[in-house]
């Protein structure tokens, strides 16, 4: 998804002017015919959180997400996102464009059974300020390729089983209220009814470059897990 709205730039500038620009892990640089080309690379990490309750903070307001939120969140998603890649880049009706499209493939299952029990907004004075979106990954070693994606349809009863692995698909945080605990007010609810429904982990994704999701992740515990095509990863495998 990261791919498809993330732009190919071009710029015409000198050979001096590419030296100084400043670099993100998430594009290649190039310089081609006295222009800069930078090209998505995009780079996904994975972490994974051991769930224990965490404290609600009393300033935000939290409640499920319900479907008529779906046009208000697909604002503030595009806010959140306004200056981080891979939205970054795009002007504002195609960045809304991309949210709209990200907030539909996760409601209807495009990245796995949405868990709407574990997925919240917050609110100050009756506006949305944030939200969280947790799916189901398939059960398996969380450091593959394979254990992001179903290859078949999962169990009638993942919900009753405990089914697969949740995922932190989606955590946003409008830019006024960024930095004031919401987004791990949301966290700690989501971990609230994770655990009522009997899992143990969340893992989650960021993509390199994006250093603010970066920090928040280690704030709250998460760790980091190895990439499926590390040195330290093919190690592990050859000893098995």
């Amino acid at each position: 998804m990261c791919d498809r709205w993330m732009p190919t730039i071009k710029l015409g500038i000198t050979w001096e002017q590419f030296q100084q620009l400043p670099r993100n892990p998430a594009y290649n640089y190039e310089y081609v015919d006295g222009q800069a080309c930078l090209t998505p690379r995009t780079r996904h990490y994975h972490a994974l959180l051991d769930l224990k309750p965490l404290d609600l903070s009393a300033d935000v307001k939290i409640r499920r997400v319900e479907n008529r939120d779906f046009p208000e969140l697909e604002r503030l998603f595009a806010a959140s996102f306004a200056r981080i890649q891979p939205y970054g880049s795009l002007d504002d009706a195609t960045r809304l464009r991309a949210a709209t499209d990200a907030l539909e493939r996760t409601r209807g299952g495009g990245d796995g059974p949405w868990i709407e029990r574990a997925s919240f907004v917050a609110l100050e004075q009756e506006r949305f300020v944030g939200a969280i979106f947790i799916t189901l990954l398939p059960p398996g070693d969380p450091c593959d390729w394979d254990s992001y994606r179903w290859t078949e349809s999962p169990p009638a009863d993942w919900l009753k089983r405990a089914y697969g692995r949740p995922h932190l698909t989606w955590i946003f945080v409008s830019p006024l209220a960024a930095g004031h605990g919401t987004g791990t007010t949301l966290l700690a609810a989501a971990v609230r009814e994770l655990l009522a429904m009997g899992y143990k982990e969340l893992a989650s994704t960021f993509i390199v470059g994006n250093d603010s999701s970066m920090l928040w992740h280690w704030r709250n515990g998460f760790r980091l897990l190895s990439y499926p095509t590390s040195h330290r990863r093919t190690r592990e495998k050859k000893k098995r």
